[in-house]
């Protein structure tokens, strides 16, 4: 059986213990975590000499065999990560994100850990609204946590993702310096980064469809580019740009802003008319270049970090720091080499005791807790290292030999101790200094062995894979053009995308097994991406004969609801659908009965007078499913709103009223809300309420700029203020 094909069949088997009953999910002993503990070790110590398949199978067996335990979670986590970083499989990420993130788990900084990454796969997979609602959970269950930062970016994504800009500039405005990249108000971009651009000028509502907005970006070492700047959507007051930087020696007018370490940025434009009536002034922002640094201990290659070391082998440090390049030639960095052994029980017991005494700790009820505050580790001895610069600018790199002993000048340890690279780094874009580290255990052995032996298992397999990771990528570089309304280049790369799916589809076939499964997934995305609906329907429909129990079911059946949908065969899009509502585990549950909602909608709008109050009507009952059932999904906003309209449609203005303030009081990430807003108001407006009226279309005006509807909206509010209101 292929490699993930066995880790998935693996993952499957663990997943029963995440729905446990209460009585057995209750806190498992003392005992039971030692023995937890040491079965993750084991793992752990697996994963370090690059025995991946091993290390999963023995995390999957913590799941199984101690479910009481708090390891348990550990355990969740670490697949977790691998599931999500390594084989992109998003849900199955998902299931054991979410078992880390129970209430049982005692660890908060782990549940938050673990709560924003179930947002991850939400967003990675393209549910945005789920995505949307998990974010927040996070913001609101873990408000001091620098999960926080991350969650926020997440949902400025999406909403950047979904077209809704000024939502994601609010959004992106409350990261903090460590995302700054995707902010233009925070004076700070990390080199090799995006560096985007939002202009705020009342004069941008006049520009002609089409005009853009010249802006001037001029580096402290030489380079110059110019960019133009998007208004944001129609009588907007924003315009946004980007421009990519990177490390290198200045090339003016090439399109890439070239940067060095430390370097500035002043990025200007020209305001045709001034608040104060000045005309062609200039408005200058100053921005500072800085890199966030990474400190890593790798294989020979420095493509793999590696959590183990051999002695009388090398060892192959790496510091990337884009402050340090600040030259054409090799530059230097300065870091430090530590050596650690582990502390024997008697000096912990010691060390303990003395700061108990001292009043440093406090002794609690559980021995075991207090005694997690002791470093296990001891410092044995320090060395300042010099890094050069590679080829690669802002990489830094050194190797040295590590040997037996403890012979001065040289890199010396014995098996067990670990070694420690730390790197301070004091600019960067957030505040203050920061430690970068990286370690390995130092052991007796030849991991090189290890590696060859993997790469001669598998390399025809690995070369497929590698094809079909190139046709997602190309896939995905299709969509962005897509997004961008840049047809003829999406379609060169759809069809690059479908050549490479082609071309190994025969191969795939003779592998079977999850190959052949996410062969057929990237087949049918392609189509759907294409727009040629017949393959794509028979290829989702050939994924769901062969792989009955796919992960990929539920996003299969919705691609051909989409298909039928697109046909406006809208009795077998409800169909399928519905479909997706009953499958007891989708987190796509939510999102096929909102759009039974939307088919009901677009058949009544189409239906003759008589028939269409009765579509109308089951349309509303299918958007209060969403809202009754299915609560914890993305959908449940935009549900909510589409009630809401049907309200007004009625003339049940008070009710509409209630309908909208629940809205915007629990679901800030719902689409539609500048139609909420409108509508909203013109219900105040008919209950004779016109000072609120008022208030709710400009806010409609100032937070939707952007909106078909916000210049609708000012007539409004002028003829408002004419009649005393």
């Amino acid at each position: 059986m292929p490699f993930r094909s066995s880790i998935i069949l693996a993952l499957l088997l663990a997943l029963p213990a995440l729905a446990q009953s209460p009585e057995k999910a209750e806190r498992g002993s003392i005992i039971e975590d030692r023995a937890a503990r040491k079965l993750l070790q084991a793992g752990d110590a697996r994963l370090e000499v690059g025995e991946n398949e091993k290390a999963l199978e023995i995390w999957e067996s913590v799941v199984e065999r101690y479910p009481r335990s708090q390891i348990r979670f550990v355990a969740h986590l670490r697949l977790a990560d691998h599931l999500l970083l390594e084989t992109k499989e998003y849900d199955m990420a998902r299931l054991h994100f979410e078992a880390a993130a129970a209430e049982t788990h005692e660890d908060d900084e782990k549940r938050a850990y673990a709560f924003l990454n179930t947002g991850t796969c939400f967003y990675e997979s393209g549910n945005y609204g789920k995505c949307f609602t998990i974010m927040r959970d996070v913001i609101e269950q873990f408000p001091t946590s620098p999960e926080v930062n991350e969650a926020y970016y997440y949902i400025g994504l999406g909403h950047f993702k979904l077209g809704h800009f000024s939502r994601a500039i609010e959004a992106l405005e409350k990261v903090g310096t460590s995302l700054s990249t995707q902010d233009s108000t925070i004076e700070k971009v990390e080199a090799g980064k995006r560096l985007y651009i939002k202009i705020d000028d009342k004069d941008f509502a006049i520009l002609a469809p089409g005009e853009q907005v010249k802006v001037t970006c001029r580096t402290k070492s030489g380079d110059e580019e110019s960019l133009l700047c998007e208004p944001v959507g129609r009588n907007a007051r924003l315009a946004l740009g980007r421009i990519m930087t990177t490390l290198a020696a200045p090339t003016p007018n090439n399109g890439t802003l070239e940067v060095r370490g430390g370097d500035q940025v002043a990025v200007t434009y020209i305001d045709a008319h001034t608040a104060e009536k000045g005309v062609n002034e200039k408005r200058l922002k100053e921005v500072v270049v800085v890199g966030n640094g990474l400190a890593r201990i790798t294989d020979g290659s420095y493509q793999r970090d590696l959590q183990a070391a051999v002695l009388g082998k090398p060892i192959h440090l790496q510091v990337s720091d884009a402050d340090h390049d600040t030259t054409a030639g090799a530059d230097t960095l300065e870091a430090t080499l530590q050596v650690f052994r582990r502390k024997t029980p008697d000096e912990i017991d010691d060390e303990l005791a003395k700061r108990v005494a001292s009043g440093e700790l406090e002794e609690g009820p559980d021995g075991e807790d207090i005694k997690s505050q002791i470093d296990p580790l001891l410092l044995v001895r320090s060395e300042p290292i010099t890094f050069r610069e590679s080829d690669e600018n802002g990489v830094f790199r050194r190797s040295l030999p590590l040997q037996l002993g403890t012979a001065p000048g040289n890199l010396t340890a014995e098996p067990g101790q670990t070694i420690r690279l730390v790197y301070r780094d004091n600019r960067h874009l957030g505040e203050g200094t920061l430690v970068r580290t990286a370690e390995v255990r130092v052991i007796e052995g030849n991991l090189g062995e290890v590696r060859v032996t993997r790469t001669e298992i598998s390399d025809e397999e690995l070369r497929l894979k590698t094809r079909l990771r190139t046709a997602s990528a190309l896939t995905e570089v299709g969509n962005h053009y897509n997004e961008f309304g840049l047809n003829e280049k999406a379609d060169l790369k759809y069809t690059e995308a479908l050549e490479v799916c082609e071309d190994i589809l025969e191969q795939a076939r003779q592998i079977g097994g999850s190959f052949l499964e996410e062969t057929y997934v990237q087949l049918w995305r392609i189509y759907f991406a294409m727009d040629q609906l017949n393959l794509a329907l028979g290829m989702s429909r050939r994924l769901l004969a062969e792989f009955p129990s796919s992960a990929f079911i539920d996003e299969a059946m919705l691609q051909q609801a989409h298909v039928e949908r697109k046909r406006e065969n809208y009795p077998r899009a409800i169909s399928l659908y519905s479909s997706i509502a009953k499958l007891p585990n989708s987190p796509l549950r939510g999102e096929g009965q909102f759009y039974v909602g939307e088919c009901y909608e677009s058949m009544a709008l189409k239906a003759p007078a008589a028939q269409s109050a009765q579509l109308f009507e089951k349309a509303f009952l299918a958007y209060q499913k969403v809202y009754e059932q299915f609560p914890d999904s993305g959908r449940v906003g935009d549900a909510v709103a589409k009630m809401a309209a049907f309200y007004y449609q009625k003339e049940d203005y008070s009710r509409a009223v209630d309908v909208f303030e629940n809205v915007l009081s629990d679901y800030p990430d719902a689409n539609f809300l500048d139609v909420i807003l409108f509508n909203y108001g013109r219900c105040l407006y008919k209950l004779e309420r016109k000072p609120e009226a008022r208030r709710r279309f400009e806010q409609l005006i100032n937070d939707y700029p952007e909106s078909e509807i916000a210049s609708e909206a000012n007539k409004i509010v002028e003829a408002l203020k004419k009649a005393g209101f």
